[in-house]
């Protein structure tokens, strides 16, 4: 009986989803105000809810019982879920097609492997980290004290299981960043000098600056970001890192009349705000309720950006543009559109696609300005 009720109360919680806010925060805003669900129900209908959207993608579908129920079969956690429920329904395999299974299909760039992005779709992703090379020694040693299981690729270090890395000494003290290898690859376009300004305009938590200040500590930094809670985030994980010496500012990018009093920079970065289409393998809901208007708004408004920002770059400067987007409109398009509008000209673009390891795939051009 108690296993009949989690199956109705799971597609309750996924039909009461309508996709204004993240699932996750829509699970943790449902968990608070039923505090009686405790850390294993939490873990149980997270497990299903996510992978109901896993695998139904942008699907129709008819069969929601029997997706649930497949939906169980993916994780340890729900395994005995699927055992119980499964010969009570049909096996909805026929309603999932692969054509219809990812939002504007037919958009995404021939350099992406769909097959490898695909199949990431339907599992949990990793979790990565970037570590200084001076604390290498010492990161290492205290995940193996914890008994914290890891892998190297190259200069990343992969965790399969969630492990309270954040409660890390070494984390504390700045020795590491919780970063995707895909993000972590980006570092290849940027290419900062000895005294140089550069302006991180959509820095976010602040992730890519700090990369930058590795490669080049003596830097003018300018960070920015149209949202105060996100700067404040960024405050703290400079503070962690021990870094002090920077111009940190909110701004929108799109007000030409706020970008006035700024200086003109060597180089720019714009992580710029897009459909997030490389990063789904996290945020799976987005595969059922992301559109093509979506997908424009997105285009519009990565041009302003672009537009706006290039106006503060010295010539022969560099403007690195990035989005964790898979799809062309975004990436190629948006490039060639910006060299034929804007005075820039492009020196290289890559996709860092990290699909096949449980990482984001990322877009990135190096443009200079002419």
């Amino acid at each position: 009986m108690h296993q009949q009720v989690r199956l109705f109360k799971t597609i309750d919680l996924i039909n009461g989803y309508e996709g204004n806010i993240s699932l996750h925060q829509y699970l943790k805003n449902w968990f608070k105000e039923n505090k009686n669900a405790g850390s294993r129900d939490r873990k149980i209908y997270s497990a299903l809810i996510f992978n109901y959207f896993r695998l139904k993608g942008a699907n129709e579908v008819t069969n929601q019982l029997a997706l649930v129920v497949q939906a169980a079969a993916v994780d340890a956690i729900t395994q005995p879920l699927y055992e119980a429920w499964v010969t009570q329904v049909d096996a909805p395999i026929s309603e999932i097609k692969v054509e219809k299974y990812f939002p504007c299909i037919e958009k995404i760039s021939t350099e992406i492997n769909r097959d490898e992005l695909f199949a990431a779709l339907k599992t949990q992703p990793a979790v990565f980290i970037r570590v200084k090379s001076a604390y290498l020694n010492e990161v290492k040693k205290e995940l193996q004290d914890k008994d914290f299981t890891f892998t190297e690729i190259g200069a990343a270090l992969k965790f399969i299981k969630n492990h309270a890395l954040t409660e890390m000494d070494t984390f504390k003290h700045g020795d590491f960043e919780i970063q995707d290898i895909a993000s972590q690859q980006t570092i290849n376009l940027i290419t900062p000098q000895k005294n140089e300004a550069w302006w991180d305009c959509c820095a976010g938590s602040g992730g890519k600056s700090l990369m930058l200040l590795a490669a080049q500590p003596q830097v003018q930094l300018f960070v920015s970001d149209i949202r105060k809670s996100i700067m404040e985030n960024l405050r703290e994980r400079f503070e962690r890192s021990g870094i002090v010496n920077y111009n940190g500012f909110i701004v929108d990018l799109t007000n030409a009349d706020a970008l006035k009093r700024l200086p003109e920079f060597d180089g720019i970065i714009v992580d710029a705000p897009c459909s997030g289409s490389g990063t789904w393998t996290r945020t799976p809901e987005w595969l059922t309720f992301f559109t093509e208007e979506i997908l424009n708004e997105h285009i519009q408004q990565q041009r302003e950006i672009v537009s706006s920002i290039c106006n503060k770059l010295k010539s022969g400067g560099q403007l690195i543009y990035l989005t964790c987007s898979v799809f062309k409109d975004e990436n190629e398009d948006n490039v060639e559109w910006f060299i034929q509008n804007l005075p820039l000209k492009l020196a290289e673009h890559h996709y860092y696609q990290y699909s096949n390891v449980g990482g984001d795939t990322l877009f990135g051009a190096r443009l200079i300005k002419q």
